[in-house]
């Protein structure tokens, strides 16, 4: 198996603490402030010194982050064996 690392947004809510993890990948090689300017919408997020939240009119829903998360991925070995191993 050939480990990489894939980064997502993570939404932190400061009210319950909870942690909810994005469902897009991005790329390693991208830095975090070009993640984070990419689903900047005017009206939806806001620039609070340099961190990016989720509003709803005049309240922080959500504080988002990226994180780094490992990825797992078959080598051409492996798919070999498992089809060797299917017949």
């Amino acid at each position: 198996m050939k480990k990489t690392y894939v980064k997502r947004l993570m939404y932190h809510s400061p009210n319950s603490g909870r942690i909810l993890i994005g469902g897009v990948t991005y790329d390693e090689k991208l830095s975090d402030d070009n993640i984070l300017n990419s689903v900047h919408e005017v009206g939806k997020t806001a620039w609070i010194g340099k961190e990016l939240w989720l509003v709803n009119g005049d309240s922080l829903i959500y504080r988002i982050t990226v994180e780094s998360f490992p990825q797992f991925q078959k080598s051409w070995y492996d798919i070999f064996l498992d089809r060797i191993r299917r017949i």
